[in-house]
C-alpha cells in the first residue's frame, strides 16, 4: 500500500464513520463504527474503526499522510487539548487516546458540519455544477465556527454568491441573539461549479434551552430535521427513527379518518413557524405498545410528513428559480426521506437530482476525505494533482466499500456455527439459479457477500430477499424475522431497463432514496413491496452497478415474469446491518429466514434429529457465565446466561442442562438424572433442550467421540 492516504472521519459523535482515499483519489475504503460495535448509531472515538479500516486495505497508521474530521457538537481540536488529562480521570474511555483515534504525528484538519456534507456530494455527483442544498437536525454551532483555529474551515471561508441570504438576517454579522443560548446551522444551500463553492442560502436555528438537556435540547430546535425528529421520540421513543415515521404516514387515512389534518410545520422556510404546542400537548409521549395510541401517532406522522414534503418542496422551486440552476445534490438526514425524494424528483422542476447512499452524518468521513484531498491539491503536496472532474471510478464502487471478507472469514463463522447450519450441497446448479428457485418457492434468503454497503440502505450485499408477489411476505419478514412492526413497508430492488414497465415517474434510484407511485395494474402482482398509499421505495439496478445482483434477478424473472425481488436490510429490529459472516450466521439463525448465503456457500438452519433418541451427545457452548438472582429463601428468581457477546435469560433447568452437557454424557443418561434428581418429565427436558439448540446454546452430536 502506497504512503500518502487521506482519512475522513466523522468523530465523537452519533454514527462515526471513516473514509479512506488513495492520494490519486481513489476510494479504498468506507465504513461506519456501529457494523463493527454492533451498537446501532454508535459514535465516540473511532479506534476501533480506523484500524479496522487501515486493515482493509492493508496499510498501516504510518501510510496516513492527512486526517481530516468533523463533529457537530463541539471543535475537535480544542477537546483534544485535554483529551488525555480527562481520560486519566475516566472521563473517556482508554480507546479515546489510542494512536488509531488520535493519530499523533498526522496533520489534522477539521470542518465545519455542512460545509463537510456539501464535500460529501459534490466530488461524486453526476454532474460538474448545480445547488447543494444541506437539511438536517443541527449542524455546528455558529459560536464555534466563527472561533479562531489552526487548520479549521468552515463555511466563512467561502465566498458569498450574489443575493446570499441569511436568516436570521445579518447574525452572521451581528453576533448571538440574546433570544437564544446559541445558533446552530439549520438549512443551507450552496452553488457549486466543479469544486468552486459559494454561499447561497442559511437558515440559522435558536439553542432555546441548555445543551446540557437531554441531546443537547434537540427536541426543542427547530430545523426541518429536529422537528420531524422530533415526532419520531414522541411516537417511538427514539429522535433517530424518523424512518418509521414515514413509513407510518401513509396509514392516517384508514387510522386516523375522523382526526382532521392540523399542520405541525407551515412554511415558507426562511420564516418557518413551528406549532409548539401541539408538540407539547400530543397525547401519549413513547407508548407505540398501546394499540389504543395508534391513530393518533398515524395522524401526527402524517401531518409532520406532510408539512416538510410542502415546505421543501416550495423552497427548492424557489431556489430553482433564482439561482437559475439545473441541478440538484441533496444531502444531510432530511434527504434520506424518500418520500419526499420522490416528490423533489418529480416536481421540484430540477433536471436531475443526486442523493448519495449515505445523505445522513456518516457520509460527512467522504466530505471530510475528499476536502482533504482538495487541499493538498491545491497545495501541491504529496504529489498529489488537482482534479476538476468528479472521481467517476469511486463514485462507481459506491456504496459497495466495506471491508472484503473471503473464504477463511466463512470458515471461521462456520467453526462457530456450524453445529447449527447444514451446507446445501450445490454442486448441480449454480448458486444463482439454487437461490432463484427457492426465492420463486417463496423461501426468504439472507444474502452476505463482497464488500459491505456504506450508508443505511442493503443493496443487495447485506440484504434478506424475497418473493415480492405474496403479500403474506409483509407479515412474515416484519414480525418473524426482522421482529419489528408490523405497518413498516419493503422496497423492491427492480431490473432498471423494466422499472417503467411497473412503477409511475421512475427516475433512476440506484441507492433506494425515493418512493414512487406502483402502476394500478401492476400494484396486485407485487403486494409485498406496495406499500399501503400504494407507493414503492424502489432500488433500480443496472446490470454494471453489480452484476451478481442483476443475473439473480434476471434468473428470478425467468420463472416468474416478475423482474425485482423484495430486497430489505439484513438485520434484526434493533441491531444495525449485520457486518461479516460470522454475525450473518448469529442472525440467521436467531429469525426464521430459510436460505443463508456467505460468499458462494448456501446454508439451511439444521434441525434436531427426530427422533432425538438417549445415544446422542449433548455439547454446551464453551465459555459461559451465568448471574443466578435467588429471593431470601434461596429460591431461584432469575437466572441470565453470559456469552459470545450475548445476554439470555433462561431457567434454573436449562441452567443445570448446560452445566450438564459436558460432552461426557449422552441424552440419555442426563435425562435419566435430571428425572431422579430434579423430578423432571422426559418431555419438560426434552422441550429444554430444543430451546437451548433453537438459541445455539447446546449443539447435537451422534457419539461419544464426536
Amino acid at each position: 500500500m502506497a504512503h500518502g492516504l487521506i482519512l475522513g472521519l466523522n468523530q465523537y459523535t452519533h454514527s462515526a464513520a471513516a473514509c479512506l482515499l488513495a492520494a490519486d483519489g481513489t476510494l479504498l475504503f468506507a465504513g461506519e463504527k456501529e457494523r463493527l460495535t454492533r451498537k446501532k448509531h454508535d459514535g465516540g472515538d473511532v479506534a476501533v474503526l480506523v484500524e479496522h479500516a487501515l486493515d482493509s486495505v492493508g496499510a498501516t497508521l504510518e501510510d496516513v499522510a492527512l486526517v481530516v474530521a468533523n463533529n457537530h457538537l463541539f471543535r475537535i481540536d480544542r477537546f483534544h487539548r485535554t483529551l488525555k488529562w480527562d481520560t486519566a480521570l475516566f472521563s473517556y474511555q482508554e480507546s479515546y487516546v489510542s494512536p488509531y483515534n488520535l493519530l499523533p504525528g498526522v496533520k489534522r484538519l477539521e470542518l465545519s458540519h455542512h460545509l463537510a456534507h456539501a464535500w460529501s456530494v459534490m466530488p461524486l455527483a453526476p454532474f460538474d455544477e448545480g445547488v447543494i442544498v444541506v437539511m438536517d437536525g443541527m449542524g455546528s454551532t455558529l459560536h464555534e465556527m466563527r472561533m479562531p483555529g489552526v487548520d479549521y474551515y468552515s463555511e466563512f471561508d467561502v465566498p458569498e454568491a450574489n443575493g446570499f441570504q441569511s436568516v436570521p438576517e445579518q447574525l452572521e454579522h451581528d453576533g448571538i441573539s440574546d433570544k437564544a443560548f446559541g445558533w446552530r446551522e439549520g438549512e443551507t444551500a450552496f452553488s457549486f461549479k466543479g469544486t468552486d463553492l459559494q454561499r447561497v442560502f442559511k437558515r440559522w436555528i435558536a439553542e432555546p434551552t441548555p445543551a446540557l438537556l437531554h441531546n443537547y435540547g434537540f427536541e426543542n430546535m427547530e430545523s426541518l430535521g429536529a422537528v420531524y425528529s422530533r415526532a419520531a421520540s414522541h411516537i417511538f421513543g427514539d429522535w433517530n427513527t424518523c424512518g418509521k415515521v414515514m413509513g407510518l404516514a401513509p396509514w392516517a387515512p384508514s387510522w386516523a379518518k375522523d382526526k382532521p389534518r392540523r399542520p405541525v410545520m407551515t412554511g415558507p422556510l426562511e420564516s418557518l413557524q413551528v406549532d409548539r404546542a401541539r408538540l407539547r400537548d400530543e397525547p401519549a409521549p413513547n407508548a407505540w405498545s398501546d394499540g389504543a395510541n395508534h391513530a393518533d401517532y398515524a395522524r401526527f406522522a402524517a401531518d409532520i410528513q406532510s408539512d416538510l414534503e410542502e415546505v421543501v418542496l416550495d423552497y427548492l422551486k424557489r431556489l430553482r428559480e433564482s439561482t437559475g440552476a439545473k441541478n440538484l445534490a441533496f444531502c444531510g438526514g432530511v434527504a434520506l426521506n424518500s418520500t419526499l425524494n420522490g416528490r423533489i424528483h418529480r416536481e421540484a422542476g430540477f433536471e436531475q437530482v443526486f442523493i448519495p447512499p449515505y445523505p445522513g452524518d456518516q457520509g460527512l468521513a467522504v466530505g471530510c476525505a475528499y476536502f482533504g484531498r482538495h487541499s493538498l491539491a491545491e497545495q501541491g503536496g504529496n504529489g498529489v494533482e488537482a482534479v476538476a472532474t468528479p472521481p467517476t471510478a469511486a463514485a462507481a464502487q459506491m456504496p459497495y466499500c466495506g471491508h472484503e471478507y473471503g473464504a477463511s472469514d466463512i470458515e471461521d463463522a462456520i467453526s462457530e456455527y456450524g453445529p447449527w447450519l447444514e451446507e446445501a450441497d450445490i454442486k448441480e446448479l449454480p448458486l444463482l439459479e439454487v437461490v432463484a428457485d427457492a426465492l420463486a418457492d417463496n423461501q426468504v434468503v439472507a444474502w452476505c457477500s463482497d464488500r459491505s454497503e456504506f450508508g443505511p440502505r442493503a443493496l443487495g450485499n447485506r440484504s434478506i430477499l424475497a418473493d415480492p408477489r405474496d403479500g403474506e411476505n409483509i407479515r412474515r419478514i416484519n414480525t418473524a424475522i426482522k421482529k419489528r412492526e408490523a405497518f413498516r413497508p419493503f422496497a423492491p430492488t427492480v431490473l432498471a431497463e423494466q422499472a417503467g414497465e411497473w412503477f409511475d415517474d421512475v427516475t433512476p434510484s440506484p441507492y433506494m432514496s425515493l418512493t414512487v407511485p406502483v402502476k394500478p395494474d401492476k400494484a396486485a402482482l407485487i403486494p409485498a413491496v406496495v406499500h399501503v398509499d400504494g407507493s414503492a421505495r424502489i432500488q433500480t439496478l443496472e446490470r454494471a452497478a453489480h452484476p451478481r445482483y442483476y443475473a439473480l434477478i434476471e434468473a428470478f424473472a425467468e420463472r416468474t415474469n416478475v423482474p425485482m425481488v423484495l430486497n430489505t436490510s439484513f438485520n434484526i429490529k434493533g441491531e444495525p446491518i449485520v457486518e461479516s459472516p460470522r454475525e450473518a450466521a448469529w442472525s440467521f439463525l436467531r429469525s426464521e429466514l430459510d436460505l443463508l448465503v456467505l460468499g458462494p456457500r448456501l446454508f439451511r438452519r439444521k434441525d434436531l434429529p427426530d427422533p432425538l433418541t438417549g445415544d446422542v451427545i449433548p455439547h454446551a457452548i464453551k465459555n459461559f457465565s451465568a448471574e443466578v438472582v435467588s429471593d431470601s429463601e434461596g429460591e431461584t428468581m432469575s437466572v441470565r446466561l453470559m456469552t459470545r457477546g450475548e445476554t439470555f435469560d433462561i431457567d434454573q433447568l436449562e441452567l443445570g442442562l448446560l452445566e450438564a452437557a459436558d460432552g461426557t454424557s449422552t441424552l440419555g443418561e442426563i435425562v435419566e438424572f435430571f428425572q431422579a434428581e430434579w423430578d423432571v418429565e422426559h418431555g419438560v427436558i426434552i422441550n429444554k433442550i430444543d430451546s437451548l439448540f433453537n438459541q445455539c446454546l447446546i449443539s447435537i452430536k451422534s457419539d461419544v467421540q464426536g
